[in-house]
């Protein structure tokens, strides 16, 4: 699979269409001049340097975006027809687990309850009135002396009897009304039931959805949001498509947007296929540089961190399975689908001091299968370049060096803003028009794409590693 996305890789880069911006020669400190070629049939070759560094982002490992966020949020609800009368806490504020938050105005409910006592002592009265017109009709009917007379004293007494009926449940619903008044009157005061930052409080005062009654989660009538205290973990996304490939328990390497050298490790801890997530340019999920199906589903999973150290709530950052991609080994390691093996002998085509290929022995050491990479003991320097073997590589074909001022290609600039630091006429991401993901998305295809695979968010103007002015917006492509 890692040979064919590279396969991949390198045809999309020999095509020339989206990558067609590199220095058109290149000096050494040496005497040997490098010029790259213009022919048709020329080779694109990387600089040992270059390859040896790759890691994060060159299209080889699946990356994710993410979002650090808090072990666990608190959403406090209010009560359905309850007011707030004093809030003892503001937004920034660490508290305590069992800290006040807030205390309910309980006058309402002290009226309320004041009322159901007077209710039920007039439901007593009413039944005592019954009582005694019972008994009188029970003597008006014993007295009687016709049927008429009698059935009038049988419907007085039936109905004396419906109204104590009727007062006894009366009271009764009164005092299960009294005891949820005394209880809610004891419980006015609202405590953190966990340890945290308060992040929001929203008017209580406002009935207006957007600004008031809606917290993260959706849910209604939040009045205040507490993010818990302590280490943070990551949240990201992944398209439904590619669920199998992170799983509880995968090991992750997260990377700070702005300084890719800043790296922190964790391990997934859940992946929430329970709920759809919508979608978000910040969480996207892309796989070698590429998009995910918009028309497919995105899911959540988080990555719980060893350590937190440097990182800010609500930081996006990168993320990419933990396959030993930033392992320091020592000496100069070579991915296997560089070197061809012949006779017993090993092989990479080097570019030469003529600036033509040419099959260049090289002497091996140890492998490493979890890597696929070679150790070259001899034949090749940091400062060699090389080809991927392809049909297209023969003997004596001309090259073009992928050269950029800091060494590194344009593999592997795509995604990581830190790259693009220090060129002219090159700012940020809003800047540039674009999205946080800088990606080499679908249109790369596209031969008016250009370097980065977008027609109408390129900058003004793009000066390179030289000075020379490589893209002018006032000149048709």
């Amino acid at each position: 699979m890692k040979k064919a996305l590279v396969t991949v890789l390198i045809l999309g880069l020999l095509g020339a269409g989206g990558y067609g911006v590199y220095h058109h020669f290149f000096e050494n400190t040496g005497e040997t001049e490098r010029v790259s070629s213009d022919a048709e049939n020329a080779v694109y070759v990387d600089q040992i340097s270059a390859i040896t560094g790759f890691g994060s982002g060159n299209g080889l490992v699946n990356r994710f975006g993410g979002e650090i966020k808090p072990q666990a949020t608190l959403e406090v609800k209010l009560e359905n027809d309850r007011t707030v009368k004093e809030c003892f806490v503001k937004e920034g504020d660490e508290v305590k687990e069992g800290q006040r938050l807030f205390v309910y105005d309980t006058q309402d409910d002290e009226d309320k309850l004041a009322q159901a006592e007077i209710d039920i002592e007039k439901a007593e009265g009413d039944i005592e009135v019954a009582e005694k017109s019972i008994k009188s009709y029970e003597k008006d009917k014993a007295n009687a002396t016709n049927s008429d007379d009698q059935l009038m004293a049988t419907s007085g007494i039936l109905s004396a009897q419906n109204d104590i009926k009727k007062s006894e449940y009366e009271i009764k619903s009164k005092k299960l009304e009294m005891e949820k008044l005394r209880q809610s009157i004891a419980n006015a005061t609202v405590t953190a039931e966990m340890a945290g930052i308060v992040q929001k409080i929203s008017d209580s005062s406002s009935s207006d959805a957007y600004s008031y009654g809606y917290g993260s989660s959706g849910n209604e009538n939040v009045y205040i949001t507490i993010l818990a205290a302590g280490d943070f973990r990551v949240k990201g996304k992944i398209n439904e498509q590619n669920l199998g490939q992170i799983d509880v328990g995968t090991e992750m390497i997260v990377y700070s947007r702005v300084d890719s050298s800043l790296t922190w490790k964790g391990v997934v801890s859940e992946v929430n296929t329970d709920n759809k997530e919508e979608e978000n340019s910040d969480n996207m999920y892309y796989y070698s540089g590429m998009s995910s199906d918009s028309g497919s589903s995105n899911y959540a999973f988080y990555v719980d961190l060893e350590n937190s150290e440097g990182l800010i709530l609500g930081q996006h950052v990168y993320m990419e399975p933990d396959e030993g991609q930033n392992d320091k080994k020592d000496g100069l390691w070579l991915e296997d689908y560089y070197i061809m093996q012949e006779d017993g002998k090993a092989y990479v085509w080097m570019a030469n001091a003529s600036n033509v290929i040419e099959k260049h022995e090289i002497t091996l050491g140890e492998y490493d299968e979890e890597l696929m990479k070679y150790e070259v003991t001899d034949g090749l320097g940091a400062e060699d370049y090389i080809a991927y073997p392809t049909e297209m590589v023969e003997e004596g074909v001309p090259v073009i060096y992928n050269d950029f001022s800091d060494g590194q290609n344009a593999m592997d600039m795509g995604d990581d803003p830190a790259a693009w630091e220090g060129m002219d006429g090159m700012g940020n991401d809003e800047e540039m028009g674009m999205e946080e993901d800088v990606s080499f998305g679908e249109d790369i295809s596209d031969p008016g794409a250009g370097m980065f695979g977008l027609n109408e968010d390129m900058p003004e103007d793009m000066m390179g590693p030289d000075g020379e002015e490589i893209y002018d917006a006032d000149e048709e492509n």
